[in-house]
């Protein structure tokens, strides 16, 4: 199966150095110092993104999101950096990967098949939200790309 084999070196790179990029952009904005666990969960995100694994990716994008928020905040009080159409859409996506419906599963494994690049939109959607909850001073979490 095509989507369980390593992806081409040129995808992965293409696809690392989007993400090295976005992130690079993004920190130029500063940050206060992200936690060692939230240097971590970058990490395994940039993993996954460059693997392939996108509904992975968009589980581990809303935890770093979520990860972010400042204690003790109620959860509708947002993330700084990050619009709250682009948190309602994160959270409301990785609710529907991680809290199945059968009657209208959130992926399914056709997507695997015909809707690879619908997903890799929606993943970087959710990457671009990380380094807005990472970077508040960036301009990463407002993007209208991907659904």
């Amino acid at each position: 199966m095509e989507q369980l084999d390593p992806p081409d070196v040129a995808v992965w790179d293409e696809r690392r150095l989007w993400f090295e990029a976005r992130e690079a952009s993004c920190a130029k904005a500063g940050a206060a110092a992200p936690s060692d666990q939230a240097c971590a969960l970058m990490i395994d995100l940039q993993a996954a993104y460059c693997a392939g694994a996108f509904s992975a990716a968009v589980v581990l994008a809303a935890a770093i999101v979520d990860a972010q928020a400042l204690p003790g905040a109620p959860r509708e009080a947002g993330v700084a950096g990050l619009d709250r159409k682009t948190l309602r859409w994160l959270r409301g996506l990785r609710n529907r990967l991680v809290h199945e419906d059968p009657a209208n599963p959130a992926i399914t494994i056709e997507d695997h098949w015909m809707k690879r690049d619908v997903w890799e939109r929606r993943t970087r959607r959710a990457v671009e939200a990380a380094f807005a909850a990472l970077y508040p001073g960036s301009a990463g979490g407002s993007t209208g790309e991907g659904a």
